[in-house]
């Protein structure tokens, strides 16, 4: 069933998210293929389309739940309901709202 994936596997897919997150295309469609493997394997899966599959079980692409996972970590930074530990530093702009700059890695 999908609870497996969203339990199991879900959860050692997104181990760490924020520090690894891939932007190259062939890292992003490469974590991807796991998750659609799977969902092809519950039972009358196999034949629908891979978005469709993710649509009726009620599941979101690993890239939209990182994307997700990030901006909430973000959110919470901004708000003071986690530690700032990687540095990142707000400006606020009247039209734009908040911008983020986060301090490279090198």
């Amino acid at each position: 069933s999908s609870g497996i994936n969203a339990e199991y596997g879900r959860s050692l897919l997104e181990y760490c998210c924020p520090l690894w997150h891939p932007s190259k295309i062939s890292d992003i469609q490469e974590l991807e293929s796991v998750q659609k493997a799977f969902t092809a394997r519950i039972t009358g899966m196999r034949e629908i389309h891979y978005w469709d599959r993710l649509q009726r079980l009620s599941l979101m692409s690993l890239q939209r739940r990182r994307e997700r996972f990030i901006i909430m970590h973000m959110w919470k930074i901004l708000h003071l309901h986690t530690s700032n530990d990687i540095n990142v530093q707000f400006v606020t702009r009247p039209r734009f709202g908040n911008l983020a700059s986060i301090p490279s890695a090198c």
